[in-house]
């Protein structure tokens, strides 16, 4: 990322179309003066999408990783097609987004910490924990991204209806989850990368009253919530109920199948491995997200 980007795009014109009253969000990089009356939001990760859609507020800038099918049909047919694509969720452009003119820009903590100050000199921004935090953490940004775009009552009242429709849910799948394990992963030509409890999909399904095998394992995000897993730590994990995500068909799982440690675990012999939309399941994060993961476990149950 490039910190010269003023030169290009001018800090005086950008600076022209931010409003001047602010109110303060508290975020995990600090404190940030937010314009009463955001307009044009640019959003680092699709969670923070699933926010704006859950309010019918379209951002005018997504990291959408340079591919625009990645903003599903749920959140398009709410805020459209014309936001600008700013590139990857890992390194937007700054120079992209700084031509946006954002009044505010929301980007995640793990991914974008280091380029706060950069990107707090384009716009307002808040930093929230889409990539690294659990599920009631999600919950939580929600209501921060509500606050911050000035739609409090509105964002709130999603929340609580989300809440519902979720409490429904576990009252449906708990007595089914009752003494079982399961466990999600992604799984791409290359390798496994399991979720682990403390991840947004682990803590989902313990919310549905799974239990965990998996050990809580210490360090980055990459260490400890999307943990790499070869076959014969997954033989050492051993749930019950398998749930794998792909994002290449054959994927490594696939590359298992008949080797005696794969043929061995207890999901395969009682076949009880399940295959879901990885993209739904790993990326997006949000409300909407997790009512689409529940709906898919009742499937997976009934199964």
């Amino acid at each position: 990322m490039k910190r010269n980007i003023f030169a290009v795009f001018g800090l005086c014109a950008a600076l022209a179309t931010t409003p001047l009253s602010a109110g303060e969000i508290t975020h995990e990089a600090g404190t940030t003066d937010v314009p009463d009356d955001v307009q044009r939001i640019v959003v680092l990760e699709f969670s923070f999408i699933d926010a704006l859609a859950s309010v019918g507020v379209a951002p005018v800038g997504i990291a959408d990783d340079n591919k625009r099918d990645r903003v599903i049909p749920a959140y398009t047919d709410i805020i459209g097609d014309e936001w600008i694509s700013v590139g990857t969720r890992k390194t937007p452009s700054l120079e992209v987004i700084a031509s946006l003119a954002p009044d505010l820009i929301i980007a995640d903590k793990t991914r974008h910490s280091a380029a706060y100050d950069t990107l707090s000199e384009i716009a307002p921004t808040i930093v929230l924990d889409s990539l690294g935090g659990d599920y009631h953490d999600s919950v939580a940004q929600m209501a921060v991204i509500g606050e911050a775009i000035g739609k409090k009552d509105e964002m709130d009242a999603r929340i609580t209806q989300h809440k519902a429709t979720m409490d429904a849910y576990v009252s449906q799948l708990k007595p089914l989850s009752e003494g079982l394990s399961a466990q999600f992963g992604v799984t791409n030509a290359t390798g496994l990368w399991l979720h682990a409890p403390v991840s947004y999909n682990g803590s989902l399904l313990e919310m549905f009253g799974f239990d965990s095998t998996m050990k809580p394992a210490d360090g980055d995000v990459y260490e400890k919530v999307y943990v790499p897993t070869t076959l014969e730590q997954l033989s050492e994990v051993n749930p019950d109920i398998l749930i794998f995500g792909a994002y290449a068909n054959p994927s490594q799982v696939d590359s298992w199948k008949g080797e005696t440690l794969f043929e061995d675990l207890t999901a395969v012999k009682s076949e009880k491995v399940f295959n879901v939309t990885a993209h739904n399941w790993s990326r997006l994060r949000g409300m909407l997200a997790a009512e689409m993961t529940a709906a898919d476990i009742v499937e997976i149950m009934k199964q």
